[in-house]
């Protein structure tokens, strides 16, 4: 915004208040008179203030005649010279001062102008410089994030080689299980071949108890009188099944240890149910099937033999 400048009232009235006081009016007598005011427009209007002042009568000696004639012609010829000389020094340093103070006066305007740019570019300094401040912060802002995620990187590598350790862990475990596995299928078929054997020898005597009692049953019906031996031999052939019968059960009770052994190595391999325990589950339950069978054939020799015994 444009100042405000001082007007020519102004500045007569402060350079007649200053010849009151004896004082020659200049302008920077004005200026601290004023206490403002652009050098250059105190300079225009005190011009035009002295255009209209009267010049001031000055009081000659008294001198003789002639003298004083003589005086005044050289005085009025010095005079005129000096007058015309500094007429036109005067004329010489007005006009100059009247360019200086058409180029302060310009120069005014532009300082002005200056100003107002200066302002505007003040205010969009501080602006800027806001700006800078909210910059600064959040590069300070992305900076610990930065780090942050760093840390969040570290960390997840870590992570990931512990994971990866413990897959590698898990696989030599895997491996071992496998390993276990496979020896349990393997101890499972030497259990199944085992019971295959125990059960062609229980078919074996099954053959030769049932060929006893035929020829038991033979001998009891042809020779009434050797019914004592027969009832003798009987008995005896009776101890000596639950004999054999007993082997059979310590020998199932020992496969069957063999095959509980080895479904718990299993399980311990798998941690479940696996071939092996399922093939030993089956061979308990042909192996109650096969007891079962026995109890019900000594049953129906008990049922066969005399009533007598």
């Amino acid at each position: 915004m444009a100042r405000t400048g001082i007007t020519y009232e102004q500045v007569a009235t402060a350079a007649d208040a200053l010849v009151g006081q004896g004082e020659k009016p200049s302008i920077q007598r004005i200026r601290e008179q004023l206490g403002t005011g652009s050098p250059n427009t105190i300079h225009r209007h005190l011009k035009a203030w002295r255009a209209t002042q009267a010049p001031a009568e000055r009081r000659a000696a008294r001198l003789p005649d002639e003298l004083a004639a003589a005086l005044a012609e050289e005085l009025e010829r010095q005079a005129a010279a000096a007058r015309a000389e500094a007429e036109a020094d005067a004329l010489e340093a007005q006009h100059t001062a009247d360019e200086l103070s058409a180029t302060g006066e310009q120069l005014e305007e532009q300082v002005e102008a200056l100003s107002a740019q200066v302002e505007a570019l003040e205010s969009e300094r501080d602006r800027v410089t806001g700006e800078r401040d909210e910059a600064r912060s959040a590069v300070a802002n992305f900076r610990e994030r930065v780090k942050e995620l760093e840390a969040q990187r570290d960390e997840a590598r870590q992570q990931l080689a512990e994971a990866r350790n413990r897959v590698t862990t898990l696989e030599e475990q895997r491996d071992e299980e496998r390993e276990l596995r496979v020896s349990a299928q393997c101890e499972a078929k030497q259990i199944d071949q085992a019971r295959i054997e125990a059960e062609r020898a229980l078919a074996v005597a099954e053959t030769r108890t049932e060929a006893a009692q035929d020829q038991a049953e033979e001998r009891a019906r042809a020779l009434d009188a050797e019914r004592q031996a027969h009832r003798d031999d009987a008995q005896a052939h009776k101890q000596a099944l639950a004999e054999q019968r007993d082997e059979y059960r310590e020998r199932l009770a020992a496969l069957e240890k063999q095959l509980q052994d080895a479904q718990k190595r299993a399980q311990e391999a798998e941690k479940g149910r696996t071939k092996a325990e399922v093939q030993g589950e089956a061979l308990a339950a042909r192996m109650e099937a096969l007891e079962s069978r026995q109890r019900q054939k000594r049953e129906d020799e008990q049922g066969q033999l005399p009533l007598g015994e």
